[in-house]
C-alpha cells in the first residue's frame, strides 16, 4: 500500500513539472512577445526602486506630491542617461564608419590584391592556367549584376518600408515602456502590500526575487566577461597596428555575448584574411586571443552564473542551449530564467500539497 502511495506521489510529481514546464513554454512563447514593454518597466521598477527609496527616504521629498514628482524625474533621467548613450555610441560607431568609408578604395584594393592572390593559388593547385579562376569569378559576378532579376534596387526598397515601420513600432514599445515604469513605480508599494497578503502573492514574490537576483547575477557575469574579451581583443588588435581596434575590440566583445556566433565571428574572417595575406606573426595573434576568449566564456560563464543562482554549471549551459534552440538569441537568458520560474513554482505546489496533507491527516 505504501509503495502504491509513494508511486502515486512521484507520478503526481512528474505530472507537476511536466506542467509547469509546458506553461512556461507557452507564457515565453505566446505571452511574453505581446507583454514585452510591461515585463521590461517591471524588471526596471524592481532593481530602481529599491535604490531610490535608499536614495531618497531620509529626505522631506519622500511623501506626498514630492515623492510623486521626485519618482517621475528619476524614470525619465534614467530612460533619458539611456538613450544619450545610445546616441553617443551611435555618434562613435557613424564617425568610424565615416572613416573606412573614406578609406574604402584602399581597402578595396587590398581586398582584390588578396583575393587575386587566393585565386594564383587555387590556379596552381589545380594545375590551371595562371588567372583563370580569377576571371572565371569575375565574369561570373558581372553576369550576375547584369541579370535584370538581379535588381537590388526594389529589394532595398522593400526592406526600407519595412525598416521604418519596425523603427516607428519600436519607438512607440519604447514609449510605452516609459509610461509602465512611471506607473508601476508610483504603486510600486501598494502592489508589493497586495501581492505579500496572500500565499500566493508571497509565492510570486520570491520567484520574483530570485528571478531578479538571477538577473543581476546574469549581467554581473556577462558584463565581466566582456570587459575581460574587450580588453583582450583590443589589445590584440594593437598589437597588430589596426587603426580600428577601438572599434573591432568591443565589437568582437560584444558579438561574443551571443551565442552560437561568439568571437569567432570576427576574429575568425580576420585570422584567415592575415593568413591568406601572408602576415603569420599577426594571424597567430589574433588566433591565440580567439582561444583565451573561448576559453574564458566556456569555462567561466556556467561557473559564475551557476554557483550564485543555485543551479549547477552542467544544468545552466544546457539550459541556455535548449532556451537558444526554443526561442533564438533571447533564449540564452530566458533558458536560466524558465528553469528558475520552474524551481520556484515547483516547491511553491509541493510545499503547499505537503501542508494540505498534514492538514488532512
Amino acid at each position: 500500500m505504501e509503495d502504491r502511495l509513494i508511486e502515486g506521489k512521484q507520478w503526481k510529481n512528474w505530472l507537476t513539472g511536466a506542467g509547469i514546464a509546458v506553461g512556461i513554454y507557452l507564457v515565453f512563447r505566446y505571452i511574453l512577445p505581446l507583454v514585452w514593454p510591461f515585463v521590461i518597466a517591471g524588471i526596471v521598477s524592481v532593481f530602481y526602486y529599491p535604490l531610490l527609496r535608499k536614495w531618497l527616504k531620509d529626505r522631506e521629498i519622500w511623501s506626498g506630491r514630492k515623492k510623486q514628482w521626485a519618482l517621475a524625474l528619476a524614470v525619465v533621467l534614467l530612460y533619458f542617461i539611456l538613450l544619450c548613450l545610445l546616441f553617443c555610441l551611435a555618434a562613435y560607431l557613424f564617425r568610424q564608419g565615416q572613416s573606412i568609408f573614406l578609406n574604402f578604395p584602399f581597402y578595396q584594393a587590398k581586398a582584390v590584391c588578396l583575393f587575386k592572390n587566393c585565386c594564383c593559388q587555387l590556379d596552381a593547385f589545380l594545375h590551371m592556367d595562371r588567372g583563370m579562376c580569377y576571371e572565371y569569378i569575375k565574369n561570373a559576378a558581372g553576369n550576375m549584376w547584369s541579370n535584370p532579376d538581379w535588381n537590388v534596387l526594389p529589394r532595398v526598397t522593400g526592406y526600407s518600408v519595412q525598416m521604418a515601420g519596425q523603427l516607428f513600432r519600436f519607438a512607440f514599445e519604447i514609449f510605452i515602456t516609459v509610461i509602465a515604469t512611471f506607473f508601476i513605480i508610483q504603486d510600486y508599494e501598494q502592489i508589493r502590500s497586495r501581492l505579500l497578503l496572500s500565499e500566493d502573492g508571497r509565492g510570486i514574490c520570491r520567484v520574483l526575487w530570485k528571478c531578479r537576483e538571477t538577473f543581476r547575477t546574469y549581467m554581473k557575469a556577462q558584463g565581466l566577461i566582456m570587459l575581460l574579451d574587450g580588453v583582450i581583443c583590443t589589445a590584440a588588435f594593437f598589437i597588430i597596428r589596426q587603426p580600428y581596434y577601438l572599434v573591432l575590440g568591443p565589437l568582437t566583445a560584444i558579438v561574443d555575448a551571443f551565442p552560437v556566433l561568439g568571437a569567432g565571428l570576427v576574429l575568425i574572417p580576420c585570422i584567415f584574411y592575415l593568413l591568406f595575406a601572408g602576415e603569420l606573426g599577426k594571424g597567430a595573434v589574433l588566433f591565440a586571443a580567439y582561444l583565451i576568449c573561448l576559453m574564458t566564456r566556456q569555462i567561466t560563464e556556467p561557473k559564475m552564473i551557476g554557483n550564485k543562482v543555485g543551479m549547477n554549471p552542467l544544468l545552466t549551459i544546457i539550459s541556455m542551449y535548449a532556451g537558444f534552440q526554443l526561442f533564438g538569441v533571447s533564449g540564452f537568458l530566458l533558458g536560466p530564467v524558465g528553469v528558475l520560474i520552474g524551481k520556484e513554482t515547483y516547491r511553491l505546489l509541493r510545499r503547499r500539497r505537503t501542508e494540505k496533507d498534514l492538514y488532512i491527516s
